[in-house]
């Protein structure tokens, strides 16, 4: 590790606290709030399809890398010598891979695949390389976290867009199927709390598509611009109100983690599209 350790005091070497609030801010291109209220907007205003390509992209690919990091055991950089951390609050857990840069090479990755322009595939390149880099900056991931969570978040979306679109008309069944296998983990590693919070996301996505594509089946065309303004910014609304309502009355713990967690998507898939199509807007 020490060669790995070297190139994050590199890194950090030409530190200034204006460098520090550049990074910390790239840094959050990577977390759940940035992604949810993109992937939302798609999901609820733009393209319900694309919306639920990308939450699956995601949803898998994050319960892929908190398996991963479980069953790798890698320790973090944070302690050690000569490497100085900020934002520790989102780096729990273990190390390998890099799940910022994973997520943000996921989320647009998957977006680019979807509309396959260049634009989208050159932010699906960049985007994540910096995230990447501002984990080394924050020195809360080692290189090979960052590599790791880079080449899953980019090559993922790649393989599951040929499943995808082969059995998309069964996209609930499919979604299920991608979170089950996963259950051994949660026997293995029975105390781990963000691989519950991944599976409760996954399975909360699985829940919510089933839901919505057997009761609910909303629609966005011919919905005026005002009428996707209320429902966007309501159901962020909602999605917020979930999340800290629920984290203020549960306790901490793998199970109730599981709990918010999975309510979290049920509520923005199904809940929120149920009650926007019975007041038509």
């Amino acid at each position: 590790m020490e060669f790995q350790a070297d190139i994050i005091r590199a890194i950090q070497s030409v530190a200034s606290p204006a460098l520090d609030i550049i990074f910390e801010g790239i840094t959050m291109l990577g977390e759940d709030f940035f992604i949810i209220f993109v992937a939302t907007f798609i999901y609820w205003c733009f393209n319900k399809e694309m919306g639920y390509w990308i939450c699956w992209c995601l949803s898998f690919g994050n319960l892929l890398t908190s398996a991963m990091k479980v069953f790798f055991h890698v320790e973090r950089p944070i302690g050690t010598e000569g490497i100085r951390t900020l934002r520790e609050h989102t780096a729990p857990g273990y190390s390998f891979p890099s799940g910022h840069t994973h997520a943000s090479a996921n989320f647009f990755t998957s977006i680019a695949r979807a509309v396959n322009r260049k634009r989208f595939w050159t932010l699906a390149a960049i985007v994540p390389a910096l995230v990447g880099l501002s984990r080394l900056y924050l020195g809360v991931h080692w290189p090979m976290d960052v590599l790791g969570g880079y080449i899953i978040g980019f090559g993922l979306p790649l393989l599951l867009w040929f499943v995808y679109r082969k059995y998309a008309k069964h996209k609930a069944i499919m979604f299920f199927i991608s979170t089950v296998i996963f259950v051994p983990f949660l026997f293995i590693y029975a105390d781990d709390t963000s691989l519950w919070k991944s599976f409760g996301f996954a399975l909360g996505v699985a829940i919510g598509a089933f839901i919505e594509t057997k009761f609910i089946k909303f629609k966005i065309d011919e919905v005026p611009a005002k009428k996707k303004a209320i429902r966007y910014f309501g159901g962020i609304a909602l999605v917020i109100i979930v999340y800290l309502g629920m984290k203020a009355i549960f306790p901490t713990g793998p199970i109730y983690s599981f709990i918010r967690y999975l309510c979290i998507p049920v509520a923005a898939t199904a809940l929120w599209p149920a009650i926007f199509k019975k007041f038509k807007f």
